[in-house]
């Protein structure tokens, strides 16, 4: 299965706290529900997954933020489609609340879902990178540079890594790495790329997910709206 290309040059980028500002207007001004958002992630990753490594068990590495959401999201839907998951997160469960929380109380209803506090040492066809997204600050540390480790050790056993937005420890805005990075084979980006995630490099393969949001939503921004073949669009480098 092949996915539509697009140039990296002829689609918008924006930072990270653009995003963060688009997704406060997608669900203040535009009243479009967060949860939507995130089903929307979600089953663009799912789809992702199935392109690029169909079968298999699957790893989860989700946070406790918008981007751990996402990664959450995907693992209940390829539960659901029958497919094994195991999903660590990177904090302990009570820290986590709303749509995160939601999220992983969801996978309790799964038994094909196995949820762990340490990352297990067996093989995955593919993984799934949802531990920081845009909001790193500065280097990894704790439990997530003990992803980190793990993660690129899977990646040197031919395992499909792939980031959410950007791979953990590389920052959205500029690409500069304060310390370890996930070296994914394929990044997810959101709604757009991210100014310092070109493909390449930690990046791997880029391609964004479209959300579904209305053109003049990214205007009001002075963005230009995303004109994208389908949900999951390649980015390739120019």
């Amino acid at each position: 299965m092949s996915l539509p290309t697009v140039a990296w040059n002829d689609v918008p980028r924006i930072s990270g706290s653009q995003m963060q500002q688009l997704i406060m207007l997608a669900t203040g001004k535009y009243g479009l529900d967060s949860r939507l958002l995130v089903e929307h992630t979600a089953r663009n990753l799912v789809h992702l997954c199935d392109v690029l490594a169909p079968e298999g068990t699957v790893l989860v590495v989700a946070g406790r933020g918008n981007n751990g959401s996402g990664g959450l999201a995907a693992a209940r839907l390829l539960a659901a489609r029958g497919r094994r998951v195991w999903v660590v997160p990177t904090h302990e469960a009570e820290n986590y609340s709303g749509t995160p929380k939601e999220q992983l109380e969801h996978l309790r209803h799964y038994e094909s879902v196995k949820v762990r506090t340490s990352l297990p040492k067996m093989k995955f066809s593919v993984v799934i990178d949802a531990a920081i997204g845009t909001n790193l600050e500065g280097p990894p540390r704790g439990r997530t540079l003990d992803v980190i480790t793990v993660l690129n050790q899977l990646v040197t056993q031919q395992s499909c890594v792939i980031a959410l937005d950007v791979p953990t420890g590389l920052q959205a805005d500029d690409g500069v790495i304060p310390g370890d990075v996930v070296h994914a084979t394929a990044t997810l980006a959101v709604g757009l790329p991210k100014d310092g995630a070109m493909p390449g490099d930690h990046v791997g393969r880029l391609f964004v997910g479209d959300l579904g949001l209305p053109d003049g939503l990214y205007e009001s921004m002075g963005l230009t709206p995303p004109k994208l073949p389908a949900f999951v669009t390649e980015v390739i480098a120019d």
